[in-house]
C-alpha cells in the first residue's frame, strides 16, 4: 500500500476534523468533539490492550494502513453511478 500513515495526526489532516472523530470512536471512548488536540492527545496517552503494547492513535493508525478503519471504506459519493446500457 503507498502513502501509509505514520501518526494519528497525519489521519486527521488527510481527512478532517468531522471524519476523524467519527472514526476515532471506534478506539477510544475520549473523544472530544470541541477539540481534536484533545482527543489526538487522550489517545496517545491511553492503552488500547490490556498487556500494554500500543496505545489507541497506535492501533487506529496500524487498523488504517491494513485498510480496516471506516476512514478506508469508499463513501457512496465517490462511486459513480453505472452507465445505462446503449442498445444498437
Amino acid at each position: 500500500m503507498r502513502g501509509k500513515m505514520k501518526t494519528i495526526h497525519g489521519i486527521y489532516k488527510k481527512h478532517g476534523r468531522a471524519e476523524f472523530l467519527e472514526a476515532a470512536k471506534a478506539y477510544s471512548r475520549h473523544v472530544h468533539p470541541d477539540s481534536i488536540d484533545k482527543t489526538i492527545d487522550e489517545m496517545e496517552s491511553r492503552w488500547y490492550d490490556a498487556r500494554h503494547t500500543m496505545t489507541e492513535a497506535d492501533k487506529m493508525v496500524a487498523d488504517y494502513n491494513a485498510g480496516l478503519t471506516m476512514l478506508n471504506q469508499p463513501t457512496l459519493a465517490a462511486i459513480e453511478p453505472a452507465q445505462p446500457e446503449m442498445k444498437l
